[in-house]
This record gives structure tokens, sequence and C-alpha cells, in this order.
């Protein structure tokens, strides 16, 4: 080059931007294979199970909630429970007695079927589980579609554990409320629910906002099995 040319502009590579978590891939084969692998996983603890443990026991419970079922998990400690997946470890067990793991597990299969229902594998005696079951029993708020056990009124008049914050809140939910000198107020007596009804989404918000609670976690057992031999339970 002479003395006067140009040099020619360095080239320089476009800024590289950093990789979005997003936008990598995920093998699908590889998803597949986890929870294909996850399935076996629980098909071989549940086995495992039968093997170890003396009973099985099926429960179903009502107006379920997780915190009650910890604590039943934490009565029965040296137990193995288990909700949910319940198709699955049906499977585990056999649905037909041509293919039941030991003999009677197809039953026990069956009644863990439909509704909430857990199984529960131990050494505990009926007894013992029975009576874990019934300390675990706690009230609990009703949800929408639960069947009113009493029947529950709120009277006219002011209704000073409510925030005055809230009170456009208990309109919206069908309440004759207004603020007086920044007190909520009930403009007349309000019907909540008669026994027998079967509560709303609203009527649950509201018996809860009252801390009413007539729903109870139960937990009932449904049936036994152990060596080989199945029987149905009904709670006396």
């Amino acid at each position: 080059l002479g003395h006067n040319d140009a040099l020619p502009p360095a080239t320089r590579s476009p800024p590289t931007m950093p990789k979005s978590k997003r936008a990598q891939k995920v093998t699908l084969s590889k998803t597949v294979r986890k929870g294909r692998e996850r399935k076996e996983a629980i098909i071989e603890e549940v086995r495992d199970c039968v093997g170890r443990y003396k009973n099985v026991l099926v429960f179903e419970t009502s107006n379920m909630r997780n915190t009650a079922l910890k604590d039943v998990r934490a009565r029965l400690r040296s137990s193995r429970i288990f909700f949910g997946r319940n198709k699955l470890i049906a499977a585990a067990l056999g649905r037909t007695s041509s293919n039941a793991y030991r003999d009677g597990l197809d039953l026990v299969a069956e009644a863990l079927l439909g509704g909430e229902a857990g199984i529960i594998f131990t050494d505990e005696s009926l007894d013992a589980v029975q009576q874990a079951l019934r300390e675990s029993e706690v009230p609990e708020y009703a949800r929408s579609g639960f069947e009113a056990t009493e029947d529950v009124t709120l009277c006219e008049g002011e209704l000073p554990q409510f925030a005055h914050s809230i009170e456009p809140y208990l309109r919206k939910l069908g309440m004759p409320t207004k603020l007086q000198a920044g007190t909520v107020v009930l403009l007349c007596d309000y019907h909540v629910c008669k026994a027998g009804d079967v509560i709303n989404s609203d009527q649950a918000k509201i018996l809860q906002l009252v801390d009413n609670k007539m729903a109870v976690f139960q937990a009932t057992l449904t049936c036994h099995w152990s060596e080989g031999k199945f029987r149905p339970l009904s709670e006396e």
C-alpha cells in the first residue's frame, strides 16, 4: 500500500447475544424417558412395599386437605402412604385376578379407584391405624359443593371483626353492607346458608370470613389385605 492509501476498515463480528433459556430446545425423548422411568420407579416401590409390610389398607377421605394428610403421615411415620396417581398404583397391584401381583391385590386396586382414596402399607395393627386416622380428624372450612350441616345467619348491625377495606368485597359476595363511621355495618339479618343447602363459592367465602368451619377432614378405611387375604371394612 502507498503512503496515502487508506487501510480497509477492520471487520468485526456481530455481537453475540446471550442465549435465552426459553429458547433452549428440550429433547422430547428425554422427557418421555424420564416420565417412563418415574412411573416404573413408582410401580417398583409399590410392589416392594407389598413384600416389605404386613398390611395393605385403602382409605377414603372427605374434605381432603394437604395439611391434614401431613398429620396422618406424621402419626404413621413408620408406614408408607400413597395418595394420588391411583391408576398407576392400581396397575402395579394388578387390576384383574389373572395379573394381580399377589392373590387378592386386584380387589385392593379396585377399591383404590374412584373418589379421593389413598393406600397405606404398614406393620401397625388395624386398631392403631384406625386410631391414628380418628385423631387426625380436624374441622375445615367448607368448599363449594359441600352440603351445609347447619343454619348460619348473620345478625343486623356492626361487624367489627371486618376491616373497613373489605366492605366492597362483602357487597360483591352478596351481603347487604355499608360503611358507617369507618365500621362495616350489616343493614339487615343475612342468611348465609341453611342446613342441607349445597353451598356455592360465595357462601363458602363468607363462611371462611366469619371463621365457620362446618366441614371435617376424615379418612376412613375401606378394605384390608394381608398375606393374600382381602376383606372389606366398614366403620362401626
